[in-house]
């Protein structure tokens, strides 16, 4: 009798063993196979994604290798980045700043209406080591920033960019007395829209003056991202703004002589800001994130940033930056004759600047730009710095890409909606 009970009690242990194994490979299995459905696809690569972005962790792209006309990077477990960048715009300005050996050069390409990067390219003569100068932030923005007075008097205080405002003194030099209203010896007139394609630097300091304080200067500068953080796949250094508040401050920040320093990626972004009716778009540069399978495990799609003016403002900066090229400080570089032949029919506006800067040391130079006038499809920042003795500036940098943008190669890949 105790035998048998003894066979029927090891039964049961064995039967309840065999359960307690059934259930152990059951957890077990479905944990691996939990684990296998929610594996991060970008665990063993330096990209980071998040609900509606992706980023770079201490990775810069080489963009040395192009499939299917457009530069692409591959990454372990069979992750491949392909990017936005136009190959041929890209290669082109390089290749350019290397022709003239410029000191430190630096080109950004842009959509307006996407924020997809088009180009982005540095290089530099002098310190062949230097790393990220389209993300450096330490470059003054020189009369880049009268397009925000201009925007600030525009929309804040409704002057007409067509008002006459007297003035004295050389345009390009800025002295206190010379802002100061005085009837007598302000016997010079100039429109707010031809300052701004001349650069007039009183012109602008008046305007300060005249109609702007620093808190509403200031806060255009921060509505164009000025002290803020901007989002894109690698860091972007921010571009510092301060108005001093004693006697001069204000008028001149006004007229690009403040305390404020920009990158290039910023300055192309405020150019597409006015291109795209006021609306600054998000930058990105990878254009899709695919596995080995060819599936598409992220997407760039097109994010506002912020409403930074009203689109009837962005439309008289518009022509305004017309004028810079048709009369303007860059009248002679883009006369018509003097273009490639595939811009020669294309409107284009813009804004330049020029100072001296101590971070590197040099002359810098800027021009940023869009293109057509009438739909912009493209937008370009460009910033040299020369030594005393040169032989580029950044406008003609600008033309050689937008050259290259509009020629339309086989080889290259807009990042915008358009594929030229």
């Amino acid at each position: 009798m105790k035998k048998n009970c003894y066979r029927k009690n090891k039964k049961k242990r064995g039967k309840s063993l065999l359960a307690a194994l059934g259930v152990i490979l059951f957890v077990l299995l479905g944990t691996w196979a939990w684990g296998a459905l929610t594996e991060d696809p970008f665990a063993n690569t330096p990209l980071i994604r998040d609900k509606t972005s992706i980023r770079f962790k201490n990775f810069k792209p080489k963009l040395d290798h192009i499939e299917d006309g457009k530069y692409v990077t591959h990454f372990e477990n069979g992750i491949t980045a392909t990017y936005t960048l136009n190959t041929n715009m890209q290669e082109r300005v390089i290749a350019y700043f290397e022709r003239y050996k410029v000191p430190y050069g630096a080109f950004v390409a842009i959509s307006p209406k996407t924020g997809k990067i088009m180009a982005l390219a540095d290089y530099s003569a002098r310190d062949p080591q230097k790393k990220d100068i389209v993300l450096q932030a330490s470059y003054p923005a020189a009369s880049l920033f009268k397009v925000i007075t201009a925007a600030a008097a525009l929309e804040a205080r409704q002057i007409s960019p067509d008002i006459s405002i007297p003035y004295r003194g050389e345009v390009n030099r800025l002295k206190p007395d010379y802002w100061k209203e005085n009837a007598k010896k302000d016997t010079l007139k100039m429109s707010m829209s031809e300052a701004f394609a001349k650069s007039n630097n009183i012109v602008f300091a008046k305007v300060a003056h005249r109609w702007l304080d620093v808190p509403t200067l200031l806060d255009y500068g921060e509505r164009f991202q000025f002290n803020q953080k901007i989002p894109f796949e690698s860091p972007i250094a921010i571009s510092r703004m301060e108005i001093n508040t004693d006697v001069g401050g204000l008028e001149k920040t006004a007229a690009g002589f403040g305390k404020v320093a920009i990158s290039p990626l910023h300055a192309a972004l405020i150019t597409s800001t006015i291109a795209n009716e006021g609306i600054m778009m998000a930058p990105c540069m990878i254009d899709f994130v695919s596995n080995a399978a060819g599936e598409k495990l992220y997407e760039c799609s097109p994010k506002e940033i912020t409403q930074a003016i009203s689109s009837n403002t962005a439309h008289l900066l518009k022509e305004m930056m017309q004028k810079t090229v048709q009369s303007g400080t860059v009248k002679n570089i883009f006369r018509r004759r003097y273009r490639e032949k595939s811009i020669r029919k294309i409107s284009i506006g813009g804004k330049t600047g020029s100072l001296r800067g101590k971070e590197p040391k040099g002359r810098y130079t800027w021009f940023v730009a869009m293109a057509p006038i009438e739909n912009p499809e493209i937008v370009v920042a460009a910033m040299v710095i020369n030594d005393p003795v040169w032989h580029i500036t950044a406008p003609q940098v600008a033309k050689e890409g937008l050259s290259a943008y509009f020629e339309g190669s086989s080889s290259s890949s807009s990042g915008g909606e358009f594929t030229r």
